[in-house]
C-alpha cells in the first residue's frame, strides 16, 4: 500500500507512530465523510439505494 502511495505522491495520508498507524482523513476527499458532516452535495447524491451495483446475495 505504502508504494502506491508514494507512486502518486499520497504518502503523506499514512500516520506512523509507535505501534500505531493511521490515515489522516483531513487529506482525503472521501463521499462517505462527506456525508457523515451532512454535505449537501453528499447527502443528495444518495437519494436513491446506497451502492446497489453491490447488491446482497440473497436479493437477487
Amino acid at each position: 500500500m505504502m508504494k502506491g502511495l508514494r507512486e502518486v505522491g499520497a504518502e503523506a495520508v499514512i500516520i506512523k507512530k509507535r505501534d500505531e498507524i493511521a490515515v489522516d482523513t483531513t487529506l482525503l476527499d472521501c463521499d462517505y465523510y462527506r456525508f457523515a458532516e451532512l454535505d449537501a452535495g453528499a447527502v443528495n447524491a444518495y437519494a436513491n439505494e446506497y451502492m446497489s451495483d453491490y447488491c446482497c446475495p440473497d436479493r437477487l
